[in-house]
């Protein structure tokens, strides 16, 4: 029985990104009149970044630097991250529970102190909003 393959290639379409898919077969390519496409519409968030092959990467943040006041603005940002990122959870229900935040988290380098305001105050704002949701 021969294996099954399955390449994925992200594209770039302003702020959403379309997986085409192509399978292989014995060695050979198959392509299909027409690639099925799948919208993501997590990559309109402003700290999701579209890779050109590959997943996208869900925190990508510039570093800030070491200051107070450079800390205190990236976590204000982290904040408007987490409202735009409920926002965004709203106006798509149906991916509700899919672990969109785990995707989110599993990116976030929690070691990098260049960055850590971002995490700290998106992190922060949902803490709030869930507590204010009870």
């Amino acid at each position: 029985m021969a294996k099954r393959h399955l390449r994925a290639r992200a594209c770039k379409t302003e702020r959403t990104a379309t997986i085409r898919t192509k399978k292989k077969r014995n060695g050979h390519n198959r392509v299909p009149h027409a690639f099925p496409t799948v919208t993501l519409p997590i990559a309109a968030l402003p700290f999701v970044a579209i890779r050109d092959v590959g997943r996208p990467h869900y925190w990508d943040v510039p570093p800030v630097t070491e200051t107070l006041k450079g800390h205190s603005e990236a976590e204000a940002v982290g904040r408007q991250y987490a409202v735009q990122y409920a926002r965004w959870l709203q106006s798509y229900p149906e991916l509700v529970g899919m672990g969109s935040l785990g995707w989110i988290a599993s990116d976030m380098d929690f070691r990098d102190p260049t960055r850590a305001a971002y995490w700290i105050g998106f992190f922060s704002r949902i803490e709030g909003m869930l507590f204010d949701a009870m």
